[in-house]
C-alpha cells in the first residue's frame, strides 16, 4: 500500500438508509460543501443499507482497496431497533476512536443545546485498515457543527497517523 502522507485526505460520504427514495441529499451535501471548503478530495457519495452487513462490506471494500482515507457514514447511529451503524463499525474497527463520540455528545450538549438528551445520541469512529471511518447520526445542524468543529480540524492528522506517515502526540 501507498503512502500518502503528503496528499490531501480522500473522503467517501456514505448516507445509510433503507433505500434510496428515503435520502434526503441535502445532509450528505453539507459534508461534501464543508470537504470542498477545507480542499480535502471528495470521491463519492454513496446510499448503504442500513443492515450491519452491508455498512461492513461498503467500510471494507473501501479500505482494502484504499478507495479513500476516510469514509464519513451519515445515518443508523441511534438507539433505534433498526440503527446499527456503531455496532457495525465496532466489529470490524482494529481501533476504536474512543474521544470521538465523546466530543460529539459535548458539541450536542455544549453548542447546539441539546441538554441531557445528549446522551441519547451515537456517535463513533475507528480505523480500518489504515482507513479512519465516522459515523453520525443523519441530522443536518449536528452534521454541519461536527464537520466544522471534530471532523475537518483533525482528518489530515488522522490519516497520517492511522497511515503510519507520522505518529501520534500524546500529551
Amino acid at each position: 500500500m501507498s503512502q500518502r502522507h503528503d496528499l490531501v485526505p480522500r473522503v467517501v460520504v456514505a448516507t445509510v438508509a433503507v433505500g434510496k427514495a428515503s435520502v434526503k441529499d441535502d445532509v450528505s451535501q453539507i459534508v461534501v460543501d464543508e470537504l470542498d471548503s477545507a480542499r480535502f478530495h471528495f470521491v463519492r457519495a454513496v446510499t448503504v443499507n442500513r443492515e450491519k452487513q452491508f455498512i461492513q462490506q461498503l467500510v471494507s471494500n473501501i479500505a482494502n482497496s484504499n478507495g479513500a482515507d476516510a469514509v464519513i457514514l451519515l445515518g443508523g447511529a441511534g438507539i433505534g431497533p433498526r440503527d446499527f451503524t456503531c455496532e457495525a463499525l465496532a466489529e470490524i474497527a482494529e481501533r476504536n476512536i474512543e474521544g470521538f463520540g465523546e466530543a460529539y455528545r459535548a458539541l450536542l450538549r455544549d453548542e447546539l443545546g441539546a441538554g441531557a438528551s445528549a446522551l441519547l445520541s451515537r456517535a463513533t469512529a475507528g480505523v480500518c485498515n489504515r482507513c479512519i471511518v465516522f459515523a453520525l447520526p443523519r441530522q443536518p445542524d449536528a452534521v454541519r457543527r461536527a464537520m466544522r468543529s471534530l471532523i475537518v480540524p483533525t482528518l489530515s492528522s488522522g490519516v497520517r497517523i492511522a497511515t503510519g506517515a507520522a505518529r501520534a502526540m500524546v500529551p
